[in-house]
């Protein structure tokens, strides 16, 4: 089982007001969520599916420094051929060199040894490289990141060794102006994230699944006190089951969670387009709504008349988009349409209409071994355990 500890970051001394700027830092200029933009100086990623760098030949060949004639370069430095003339000075045979060792392709795509890393459907470019020029945000396994509110986790691609190598990401927790904005208890703080962004992060005690959004990164889930690498490895929305959106990082991309707690709509910034209170529930915690058929309001449950599709259906195309439909979050069954059910998958106790009859392969997120999520599939049906992208 893949987990992240829950580590807490080092307290800083927040930047005033007016320095605040959500997602300032490069490495959310770069990619926190499907749909954000990237940095002009940011080197693109190499492009998915290409091999390594590795020759046919190397710098050896057949011949080796022998021959008959004088030294003309029909051989020379290649791929198949070593540094081979057609004669030595005056030799008539010298001692043939029997070849070089080629170096082998990468494979490259979903998984493979690509120069200096092992990938995976999750990590489909080495961190070194996507990395290249900010290589603050590389780290150690189970060690700290340089910039405040910053996690180090494992990126899912290894050395060549099968050690993991860690990048570091950004906590997500709701916006904040105070600790009097964030969850009640004493356990969380309003913390600085990177260079001007403050958020609500658990500073104290083992995470909880019902602050999971303020506790645990995108894609981990809060399980027994701890957050565990539930990441589903995607290449777009298509890859990710119904309520998930395919989130982009310069490594690899993944699926989420649409429903994530939220304060301000820059809190959706990957998930979705807005923050609302969608299922109407008497709690009042808002959570990443998508955009009502392309009308510039956010979609609620208050929105969705028609008994044949009476909740919002969030990741219909991207976190921006969402429609009235049959899988989306519930109070209680009677918010669904006929031969559906209101189930907890998760273990933030939102509920959402999925198909019946239950019990499923799954009715919850802890049915399924990490990192595969409990959801409906992407073209509907009953919940089961979804893995995404699958390795080639």
């Amino acid at each position: 089982m893949s987990k992240t500890a829950n580590n807490r970051p080092t307290r800083t001394k927040r930047l005033p007001s007016g320095g605040r700027h959500p997602f300032a830092l490069v490495w959310l200029v770069l990619a926190v969520g499907c749909g954000d933009a990237q940095s002009s100086t940011a080197p693109p990623p190499p492009p998915r599916g290409t091999g390594g760098s590795g020759g046919a030949g190397g710098s050896s060949g057949t011949g080796g420094m022998s021959g008959t004639g004088g030294m003309s370069g029909a051989g020379g430095v290649t791929g198949t051929g070593g540094i081979a003339g057609t004669g030595g000075t005056g030799g008539t045979g010298g001692a043939g060199g029997t070849g070089g060792a080629g170096g082998a392709g990468g494979t490259g795509g979903s998984g493979g040894t690509v120069g200096a890393c092992v990938t995976s459907a999750l990590c489909h470019t080495c961190p070194s490289e996507a990395f290249r020029s900010f290589p603050e945000f590389l780290c150690d396994i189970g060690g700290s990141c340089q910039f405040p509110g910053y996690v180090c986790v494992p990126s899912g691609c290894e050395t060549h060794g099968g050690a993991p190598i860690g990048q570091c990401q950004p906590w997500r927790g709701g916006s904040c102006m105070n600790d009097s904005d964030c969850p009640e208890g004493g356990a969380h703080s309003c913390e600085t994230v990177g260079a001007g962004v403050t958020r609500c992060v658990r500073v104290e005690g083992a995470c909880d699944p019902m602050t999971e959004s303020y506790d645990c990164l995108p894609g981990f889930s809060c399980e027994g006190g701890t957050c565990v690498d539930r990441r589903v490895p995607c290449d777009d929305y298509n890859d990710c089951p119904k309520s998930y959106v395919c989130s982009e990082t310069p490594t690899g991309d993944f699926c989420v969670r649409v429903y994530r707690t939220c304060h301000l709509d820059t809190d959706c910034n990957g998930f979705g387009t807005f923050c609302e209170d969608i299922d109407g529930d008497l709690d009042g915690n808002k959570e990443c709504a998508g955009e009502l058929n392309g009308s510039g309001s956010p979609c609620t449950n208050s929105d969705c008349m028609s008994p044949s599709a009476p909740v919002c259906e969030a990741g219909t195309t991207s976190g921006a988009a969402a429609v009235c439909g049959d899988y989306g979050l519930c109070n209680t069954g009677a918010d669904c349409d006929t031969g559906f059910s209101c189930v907890g998958l998760w273990q933030n106790g939102r509920k959402e209409c999925v198909q019946s009859p239950l019990p499923s392969d799954c009715d919850q997120v802890t049915d399924c071994p990490p990192p595969q999520v409990c959801a409906a599939p992407r073209n509907g049906g009953r919940p089961s355990c979804q893995a995404g992208k699958e390795a080639m």
